[in-house]
């Protein structure tokens, strides 16, 4: 039987220009039948639903390598995917000839793998931790998954709960605490939390919301830059940060903090303004002090030493 999957250059197959999908098919149709089956559990990995052939295609390599039990379990997962498979003659003759063939029970998961599949969903149900600095947390977990060839329907539902679950944990990281008006995040910090983003993005399938996850990458630059001394960059990244849908707290704080030196105080005034408005609106409590002690700060630069003052003891009062 030949495979025709989605053309490709000869000059591509093995090449990282190919998809896995169309790399299977080219080894299928060289007669190398288990790294085909490789292949199309790669291409199922990345697209567990919205890549049905790949589990039509690697029962059929399963089924030339007489690995029967584990044919019959991808003709299955196939129709489960696409039940209008059910209607193709041929595919549902080539599912009984293997049904036939099957002998001892059937498919039998390996125990490694079903122990992996279980910290994965146990992790996504107690609520992460999703991923940490030290790399461990659900994802981790998730990324052994793949390596023990897990290829299976379900794993669109996990993809999905850890991108939910990884947005929220990223929500919260880069919250303020109350009485603070930074996350607690260094230089370092902040290049983990675009890690973080990043390994969302890696899930093409799954819709999320990219309007915070790309503020909040701005912002994660922004914040970087400024640790490490960049101020410019810092302030245009800030900058871009606000000008976003989605309103981050440490983002408007950065631009505040850059503005003491790039903007005359009147802009300054209203930036705080501004900045304390979407504090409030994010439920950031007990930093009421920090935002008199920037307002004191910008009218002692005006010349207003009354109204300095007059911050100072609202500061004194908030402590």
């Amino acid at each position: 039987m030949v495979l025709c999957g989605l053309w490709c250059a000869p000059s591509c197959v093995y090449g990282q220009e190919a998809g896995y999908f169309e790399q299977g098919n080219a080894l299928y149709n060289s007669k190398k039948y288990e790294e085909a089956v490789s292949s199309y559990i790669r291409a199922i990995q990345q697209h567990p639903r919205t890549q049905p052939k790949a589990y039509l295609n690697c029962a059929r390599a399963y089924s030339m390598l007489k690995n029967y039990a584990a044919s019959e379990r991808y003709y299955g997962f196939y129709l489960e995917v696409n039940p209008s498979g059910a209607s193709d003659r041929k595919v549902m003759a080539e599912y009984k000839a293997v049904q036939k063939k099957v002998s001892g029970g059937g498919y039998v998961r390996d125990v490694s793998q079903t122990s992996v599949l279980e910290q994965v969903e146990r992790m996504v149900a107690q609520g992460g931790p999703y991923w940490t600095r030290q790399g461990n947390g659900a994802l981790a977990y998730y990324d052994v998954l793949l390596r023990t060839g897990f290829a299976e329907p379900k794993l669109a539902r996990i993809q999905a709960d850890l991108v939910v679950g990884t947005v929220e944990e990223l929500k919260r990281e880069v919250t303020p605490l109350p009485g603070q008006p930074l996350a607690n995040l260094d230089r370092v910090g902040w290049e983990y939390i675009r890690t973080k983003i990043g390994r969302i993005r890696n899930f093409s399938d799954v819709e999320t919301d990219m309007a915070f996850l790309e503020v909040l990458e701005t912002t994660a630059r922004a914040w970087e830059a400024y640790y490490r001394g960049d101020y410019g960059e810092s302030r245009e990244g800030f900058s871009r940060a606000c000008q976003g849908n989605v309103r981050l707290p440490v983002a408007y704080w950065g631009r505040v903090i850059l503005s003491f030196q790039y903007e005359d105080n009147e802009v300054l005034l209203e930036q705080i303004s501004e900045a304390e408005k979407v504090y409030e609106e994010r439920g950031v409590t007990g930093v009421g002090a920090a935002f008199a002690l920037l307002r004191a700060q910008a009218y002692r630069n005006l010349g207003d030493l009354k109204r300095s003052l007059e911050w100072l003891d609202n500061m004194q009062g908030a402590l």
